[in-house]
């Protein structure tokens, strides 16, 4: 089960993915101040006149990755149906393309025009994100690989 490894790259992931909680993910500036801090988990807001975010609209991200997180601990034991397991793989990193295409092309737009702030994106929990996405490809990769390696082995039987 773990000695393959696209079990650890999953493994991997999905550790990436719940240590994303805990950072920044975007950061709304405002002539060179910290406006506000969008987390996975919440905003940071230290605006003197508070923007009043809803928590509640991040709960898409949040559904997305936690979907992500069960995903890649579900395929991890799925190593003896590697069929299932590559449908998971590839379902989650749509999950992850959608989550980052949701951060960039909508939220950042949205709370930058409530805001009036410029995003800034260089923080810890979007590299985990992508991260994540990049080892989510390289266990797709591994899985297919093995899959075609059993589909040549039962061709010389």
């Amino acid at each position: 089960m773990i000695q393959r490894i696209q079990s650890v790259y999953l493994l991997f992931a999905a550790l990436l993915l719940t240590a994303a909680f805990f950072f920044p993910l975007i950061v709304f500036d405002n002539q060179g101040q910290t406006f506000l801090e969008v987390y996975l988990k919440g905003f940071r807001d230290s605006s003197s006149p508070l923007t009043g975010l809803n928590v509640m609209m991040l709960l898409p991200l949040q559904i997305i990755t936690a979907v992500s997180v069960v995903l890649a601990f579900s395929a991890i034991f799925l190593y003896k149906n590697r069929r299932s397991q590559l449908r998971f793989v590839k379902f989650g990193i749509v999950l992850l393309l959608v989550e980052i295409a949701l951060i960039f092309f909508y939220y950042s737009n949205l709370i930058g025009a409530a805001t009036n702030a410029a995003p800034d994106y260089n923080h810890p929990a979007m590299y985990l994100i992508l991260a994540a996405l990049i080892l989510y490809v390289l266990a797709n990769r591994s899985i297919a690989s093995d899959e075609k390696l059993v589909k040549a082995a039962d061709r010389l039987r």
